[in-house]
């Protein structure tokens, strides 16, 4: 019956050479695993930028922020069996934007819109597990749009 909706912000500034690569934040990517045991909405860390490839985006100074919509869970009752049980699916949506190096005169401005499904089950009687479906689009200033897909199993 209810949904609810955050915002993740984040801020960074490293030290160092511009030109070491160890100096930098990277960006990119949903961050999660085919098969994981990690967080299931790992969009909303600092360093993850659905839509982008992973590490695809690096800066010494950084300013993000995310906006996501949690839309109320669908609750199942009867589907699956005692072995295999769907109990729910809970979809959200999502919008960001990352400003890289907004000091230096090559600064960069990139943003991202997606959707995420979780589809939580048990299998065996007890052990629970969550399969999530994602996509989302990259956009650059004055430059074109890439995409990501992501499935990723949490076991336990």
């Amino acid at each position: 019956k209810h949904s609810s909706t955050w915002l993740y912000s984040a801020v960074g500034i490293a030290d160092g050479g511009r030109l070491n690569p160890l100096t930098k934040y990277y960006f990119g990517g949903f961050g999660n695993n085919y098969v994981d045991n990690g967080e299931i909405k790992r969009y909303r860390e600092y360093d993850s930028l659905p839509g982008f490839d992973i590490d695809e985006i690096g800066a010494k100074t950084f300013a993000k922020a995310i906006l996501e919509w949690n839309l109320p869970p669908k609750r199942f009752r009867e589907v699956g069996t005692p072995g295999l049980f769907l109990s729910w699916l809970r979809p959200a949506l999502f919008a960001g934007v990352l400003w890289a190096d907004p000091d230096e005169s090559f600064d960069r401005t990139v943003s991202t819109v997606g959707a995420q499904i979780d589809l939580h089950f048990t299998l065996a009687h007890r052990l629970p597990m969550t399969l999530s479906i994602g996509y989302a689009v990259g956009f650059e200033t004055d430059e074109h749009s890439e995409s990501e897909w992501m499935i990723s199993l949490k076991i336990l």
